[in-house]
């Protein structure tokens, strides 16, 4: 199954694009993609035809990303939480499985603390909200205020040498990013806005000492079954801090992977067999490759 094309919604925040195979009976799936070069085609490209054979699948582009109307100024994973909420009572999806990856995980987080009967079952995949502080964080900081942060899009734009440089240091194995990765990353870089949109998120949630965004201290909270997915290499969000936001959850489970940041596109395969494990099999059984600790 091909990816479907997208959806144009309105919101009172604008319009929103998303991706969606219904499947009637079924309960829906929401998928929440990064932030920076993303936008729920690119993430999902391989989940989203899996998990629609079983499931209604929604994939929401967030605000500024594919064709959504961006904010225009710095905003915070409470701000995307908001606007999901707005979305979802748009789209009459009263309780949904959340699947996001960094961005999109801390925004599910945030839901599940902050919504919790919206939510069912959660699968935060190298997750933002569970660190206090980013890696290098006084340097993060300075660089979310200057305009160095709009000119390093525009070289990846110029330069396929470059992209392709900066995708491999976010993987484990840099031999995994493949000629079709950078084509499609380059597909999300021609739309311009992606590098303004990422800088006002990262003005919006990097404080001078701390991220704003900080679910940890609530996640005991949280009962919803949960699989936290993590790659072994990956260097933005430390695993010591993943593993220990599964711990404090209930019902808070952590597979490893063999990856870095964007497992759903290095090893696609794996992670696909983990996440339709833990949604299909009523979160009993015991996930695949990739082990649970």
């Amino acid at each position: 199954m091909t990816l479907p094309p997208a959806t144009v919604l309105k919101l009172p925040e604008g319009q929103a694009t998303y991706l969606r195979s219904d499947l009637s009976g079924a309960s829906p799936v929401l998928l929440l993609h990064g932030g920076g070069l993303d936008r729920a085609s690119l993430s999902w490209r391989y989940l989203f035809p899996a998990l629609a054979a079983r499931r209604t699948v929604i994939a929401p582009d967030w605000p500024g990303y594919g064709g959504s109307t961006p904010f225009d100024r710095p905003y915070t994973i409470a701000d995307l939480g908001r606007w999901l909420i707005s979305l979802m009572d748009r789209l009459e999806v009263d309780r949904a499985d959340m699947v996001g990856v960094s961005m999109g995980g801390g925004t599910a987080l945030w839901t599940a603390l902050n919504h919790p009967a919206r939510v069912g079952r959660l699968v935060p995949v190298a997750t933002y909200g569970v660190q206090r502080t980013a890696p290098y964080h006084a340097v993060s900081y300075v660089l979310a205020h200057l305009p160095l942060n709009a000119m390093s899009y525009a070289v990846l734009r110029r330069s396929r040498w470059a992209l392709r440089r900066a995708l491999q240091a976010i993987f484990a194995d840099p031999r995994k990013v493949t000629d079709q990765i950078v084509n499609d990353v380059q597909d999300v870089l021609a739309e311009g806005a992606v590098g303004r949109v990422f800088t006002h998120f990262q003005r919006g949630e990097t404080g001078p000492f701390r991220l704003r965004t900080v679910a940890t201290p609530d996640l005991a909270k949280a009962v919803h079954p949960t699989l936290f997915v993590h790659g072994k290499a990956d260097r933005l969000v430390p695993l010591r801090d993943v593993r220990r936001a599964a711990g404090l959850m209930p019902a808070g489970n952590l597979t490893i992977m063999d990856a870095g940041h964007w497992p759903m596109r290095e090893q696609p395969a794996a992670f696909n067999a983990i996440v339709e494990t833990f949604l299909n099999d009523d979160c009993s059984g015991s996930v695949p490759a990739g082990g649970r600790s």
